[in-house]
């Protein structure tokens, strides 16, 4: 790009980097927004030939990209990368620099949709025997994870405040859902005998963290992986990421035929259903079995 189109392209993504942030859009999502926009705006001008500007693309423009893009990367960064195409037009419209979005005529490339890898049961049974073996506040985390398929931040941020044992079983407030939403997870009975046995002997107050260190300072996401990466390797079961009992609780529940698809998605805190309707898919284990019984 010559330096006058660079100083021109400068001023349009300062701007649409500021009006990301104002989203709440998380900074590593920021990056790979511009970064896709900024190879747009590349592969633009090379093949027309013209300066860059928002105004100037139309749906062919963007359906030309999309098939020289699928023949150099794989269906999924090719959508990825269309989908961030659609974010940056969404600003414009915004911004009126554009009346029409000119994503909106062009596909994405099909692709088999796998589901996330999901834990077995006698998996999850093994990694939390390994946990209740060593320690009552790992356990009752990792119980809890297992129970309500919370994010590993959403577990971090829980305070005392959140948490309602009514009974046998209880509900928690997820306060700091991902885009700061909020929800109401109800908590089974297994798991709030858990809690309970966890609370015993404490003084907590609302506002106090649910889940401490060991020097008393509330817990943070990294370690609550380190606690999954550690109970999973000791229970050698292998390829375990802090999601794992997220996709587990995900894939039970959408597989369920007494729980509906928007039931799970609030469950999950899902604000898409395409997002939750994923795990209905077979995952790679699913297919490699189904091959062995060829």
């Amino acid at each position: 790009m010559s330096n006058s189109t660079q100083d021109n392209a400068k001023d349009y993504f300062s701007d649409y980097e500021t009006w990301l942030k104002k989203r709440d859009t998380a900074q590593k999502s920021i990056r790979a927004y511009t970064s896709d926009a900024h190879q747009f705006v590349i592969w633009f001008e090379q093949s027309s030939g013209e300066t860059f500007s928002p105004a100037e693309v139309d749906w062919q423009d963007v359906q030309d990209w999309r098939n020289a893009a699928e023949k150099d990367f794989k269906p999924a960064t090719v959508n990825r990368r269309l989908s961030s195409l659609r974010t940056l037009f969404a600003w414009a419209i915004e911004k009126q620099l554009v009346s029409a979005d000119p994503t909106l005529r062009v596909k994405g490339v099909e692709q088999q949709t796998l589901a996330p890898k999901a834990l077995a049961e006698d998996e999850v049974r093994r990694i939390l025997r390994r946990a209740r073996k060593d320690n009552l506040r790992d356990w009752t985390i990792l119980e809890l994870l297992a129970a309500t398929g919370l994010r590993v931040s959403e577990a971090a941020a829980l305070i005392f405040g959140d948490l309602q044992l009514t009974g046998k079983t209880g509900w928690l407030t997820v306060r700091m859902g991902k885009g700061k939403k909020t929800r109401s997870v109800p908590i089974h009975e297994k798991a709030c005998e858990v809690l309970k046995e966890y609370l015993v002997g404490k003084k907590l107050t609302g506002t106090d963290p649910l889940f401490s260190s060991r020097l008393n300072k509330p817990m943070t996401s990294y370690a609550i992986w380190g606690l999954v990466k550690k109970y999973a390797a000791e229970a050698k079961v292998e390829h375990v990421t802090p999601h794992s009992f997220r996709h587990t609780v995900a894939t039970r529940l959408v597989r369920n035929p007494n729980v509906d698809l928007v039931t799970a998605a609030a469950f999950l805190g899902h604000s898409r259903l395409d997002t939750t309707a994923r795990y209905s898919q077979p995952n790679a284990e699913d297919l490699e079995k189904a091959a062995g019984e060829l």
